[in-house]
């Protein structure tokens, strides 16, 4: 079986909103203003996913922060006919290669509903315009997981939504997750804010709830897309993940002091570990027997809050 690093504690790791909306669509502050908020919080990059709005601009980043080219485009129409809404994440890759990406301040129609391949057009026309995609808030959405595992072309889907969780109790989208890995596909998960507005300063917010902490090579944007596309990353709205790797036939991870690392696995059971007396840990690892079709690990603190890995698959270690 192959060694891997999947995170390394030895390299740096850059913290970013992917989610978050401002007065260019539907939220309460300027676009200036959720910028310096999350770049006084300490920060590294953001996206302004405003609706059907394309941000496209260098003009805030500096040495120590960065904007994120995207939007989130969404399909409202499918509501009334199939309970279900579709919302769509695009970030600027440029290796996508595209010839016809959006330009800043660039707008989006959304399509009338007539089907599922509405949404698959949706998808692989943001692709075609050089677009990474992510599933956004698939429970919040109504989402079914057998409808999204139909879907083909996104790389990820929103296992936490922060503003979803808060308001509504329905942020969390792990169970969709774990639906489209079991049935094979291949998908990452990420956590993010989708605020809107309300106080940025109060103990419970809308705003620096949910994140993903990426190990790039440098602050700069493909450089951060393609630490996301390889999965080097862990999301997070709570713990943090310090090392992951595959070595000598064992998962090790080590994180901040948490109540329970769990492995979680398919086809079979996975395992918990921690303290008896409930103290703190920091490490654990977990036998890869190879036959599981993926394993993905979860650092759960005292508060509830998790770190979630992405699922490393064993048969890719072979």
């Amino acid at each position: 079986m192959r060694s891997i690093i999947y995170l390394d504690g030895r390299k740096r790791k850059y913290k970013g909103n992917l989610h978050t909306h401002s007065t260019r669509s539907d939220g309460q502050y300027t676009p200036e203003a959720v910028m310096n908020a999350y770049k006084d919080k300490g920060y590294d990059f953001m996206c302004l996913s405003d609706h059907e709005i394309y941000f496209k601009s260098d003009a805030y980043d500096d040495d120590r922060f960065i904007m994120l080219d995207g939007y989130e485009m969404a399909c409202e129409m499918s509501w009334q006919k199939t309970g279900q809404q579709y919302h769509v994440h695009g970030l600027l890759d440029k290796s996508l290669n595209s010839d016809s990406e959006f330009e800043h301040d660039e707008e989006h129609a959304k399509p009338d509903y007539e089907g599922l391949s509405t949404i698959q057009s949706m998808i692989d026309e943001m692709r075609l315009k050089g677009n990474l995609i992510i599933m956004n808030h698939p429970e919040w959405s109504r989402n079914k997981p057998e409808d999204l595992l139909k879907l083909q072309g996104y790389f990820a889907v929103e296992i936490y939504n922060h503003q979803s969780e808060l308001d509504e109790a329905v942020g969390y989208g792990v169970r969709h997750w774990d639906y489209l890995l079991k049935n094979g596909c291949k998908v990452f998960g990420v956590a993010a804010d989708d605020a809107h507005g309300g106080e940025f300063d109060t103990a419970i917010s809308e705003f620096f709830g949910g994140w993903v902490s990426v190990e790039a090579e440098k602050l700069q944007q493909q450089s951060i897309i393609s630490a996301l596309k390889s999965g080097h990353y862990y999301s997070s709205n709570g713990p943090e993940i310090v090392d992951l790797r595959v070595e000598d036939g064992f998962i090790h991870i080590e994180c901040s002091p948490v109540k329970f690392i769990k492995f979680i696995t398919h086809p079979f059971n996975g395992r918990t570990l921690y303290n008896k007396d409930a103290s703190p840990i920091t490490k654990g690892a977990y036998r890869v027997e190879g036959k599981e079709q993926y394993i993905r690990v979860e650092c759960v603190d005292f508060e509830g809050n998790t770190a979630w890995s992405n699922p490393i698959f064993p048969a890719e270690l072979q």
